[in-house]
């Protein structure tokens, strides 16, 4: 396996200003994109991944059929790898928003306790355990297809709120900024991060890198 001194990508998400969240639905049959960091707050949902490996900070764990979290730290570098993965059929529903969602006088309210408590631990990336994917898969399911107006807003409010109340959630990495060298396995990775490496003081686009390796911008 090569092995290359990565620098991370820091992403510029599509999420508007004027929207309180940004919703991607991916099928795919390989993870491409390298490993980056974004000042949004970040949940994400995979199925049918077996043998993916997960970097989020300093932890690096092969996931299972399913895989949700959550991270809120811009520093926080993550990635999600083929690895070992032989499914042709994976699906990924990434929710992007921003840290400013939650204004001040809102979030430390009390009915937001929770939501406010689990979004502070998720600095250091959190993982939430089956019995949680399964209380708030339907609403993640829907939100996919719904994604405009006010009541995909309570769709996802609600999502966070269910999540907040788990008490089996996993902590990730040991901290929020931890910045580890990434080895990838993957031939299409190693492409694109040697390209970030030479070109890293340069602005590089999304679409650059997806048409390096053969694919349009949304499925990278």
């Amino acid at each position: 396996m090569n092995t290359i001194s990565t620098r991370i990508i820091h992403e510029i998400t599509p999420l508007s200003d004027k929207d309180c969240f940004y919703i991607a639905e991916r099928y795919k049959t390989e993870f491409t994109y390298p490993i980056h960091n974004h000042k949004e707050y970040e949940l994400n949902f995979i199925e049918n991944a077996a043998g993916v490996r997960r970097i989020v900070g300093d932890s690096v764990e092969i996931i299972g059929d399913y895989d949700l979290v959550l991270i809120t730290s811009q520093e926080l570098e993550h990635a999600w790898e083929q690895h070992e993965c032989t499914s042709k059929e994976i699906r990924e529903i990434t929710i992007q928003f921003s840290p400013d969602l939650f204004f001040k006088n809102l979030i430390n309210k009390n009915q937001f306790s929770s939501i406010y408590s689990m979004l502070e631990h998720a600095q250091k990336g959190l993982y939430f355990p089956m019995s949680a994917m399964l209380k708030v898969y339907p609403l993640i399911d829907k939100l996919a297809s719904e994604q405009q107006g006010f009541y995909a807003v309570i769709k996802f409010l609600t999502i966070l709120h269910e999540l907040s109340l788990c008490e089996e959630v996993h902590t990730l990495s040991s901290s929020s900024f931890a910045k580890i060298d990434v080895r990838s396995d993957s031939r299409r990775v190693q492409k694109v991060q040697e390209y970030i490496n030479e070109h890293y003081k340069e602005e590089i686009r999304l679409g650059f890198l997806a048409d390096m390796v053969g694919m349009t911008p949304v499925s990278f």
